[in-house]
């Protein structure tokens, strides 16, 4: 199969990628991967024999394209999501078939008239990629979304944001700072508990949470029974976080 025939094949695949069409995705897919790995091959002038290890060694090179893609997006700036992968291949493809083209022609001893040809059905098979992607885009923007899911979070912040280890608690307790997180949620007002080893060590005070705020809340930590190893949970509503702590008494 000639390179331009490989090439066109590819962007025909990203093309059916981008559309998303949920029956053709895993066939697109795998004809996708074994271009663009049939590129990488011709790119690199690789001439391998059988054919099997040359589909194999494309299909290596077609999965390893990918985290490469992904690589590429991050160190951009650019969100790894399926649409910029998928726009990533399709440059890849079009990179691979070009440089491909060109030590083809340059291993010839005459102009070949097939070339502008060969450009032409480049730029075409690249048009459609861009309108389908672009066009599934644009659809895929404008359809309905379902909101995303509101959550509250704690975590601990301050100082105690630094903990790992456990901690030392005087006799006389220890003031815990907290990152309490909203979004997404009305305002509200949960229950704050702190709980040693399963044990709820007072009674829970309800504590205010604002609408999409992140906000701090200190609270008290009584000193265990003694220097033992004990699991310490801080709870607001359901959510919570833990560390480890030791009192002041002999273990």
């Amino acid at each position: 199969m000639t390179t331009i025939r490989v090439l066109v094949a590819a962007l025909a695949a990203i093309a059916v990628l981008a559309a998303g069409l949920p029956g053709a995705l895993p066939l697109a897919a795998l004809v996708a991967l074994l271009a663009v790995g049939e590129l990488w091959l011709r790119a690199l002038g690789l001439d391998l024999e059988p054919v099997a290890g040359r589909i194999g060694l494309g299909l290596v090179g077609g999965l390893v394209s990918l985290p490469l893609i992904a690589l590429v997006l991050h160190l951009t700036g650019v969100l790894i999501r399926a649409r910029s992968l998928v726009a990533g291949l399709a440059a890849l493809a079009l990179l691979l078939g070009g440089a491909a083209l060109l030590r083809e022609r340059s291993g010839r001893s005459e102009a070949d008239p097939r070339l502008p040809r060969t450009l032409g059905a480049i730029a075409g098979a690249a048009m459609v990629a861009l309108v389908v992607g672009g066009a599934a885009f644009v659809a895929y923007a404008r359809l309905p979304h379902p909101p995303q899911p509101g959550f509250t979070s704690v975590a601990l912040g301050g100082w105690a944001a630094d903990i790992d280890r456990p901690v030392a608690i005087p006799a006389g307790g220890l003031d815990v700072p907290l990152r309490v997180s909203s979004n997404g949620r009305p305002a509200a007002v949960a229950p704050l508990s702190v709980i040693v080893d399963a044990r709820r060590v007072a009674p829970p005070h309800p504590v205010p949470i604002a609408a999409d705020t992140t906000s701090s809340v200190h609270v008290h930590v009584p000193a265990p029974a003694n220097g033992c190893l004990h699991r310490i949970e801080i709870s607001l509503g359901g959510a919570s976080t833990v560390f480890y702590g030791r009192g002041p008494a002999p273990c």
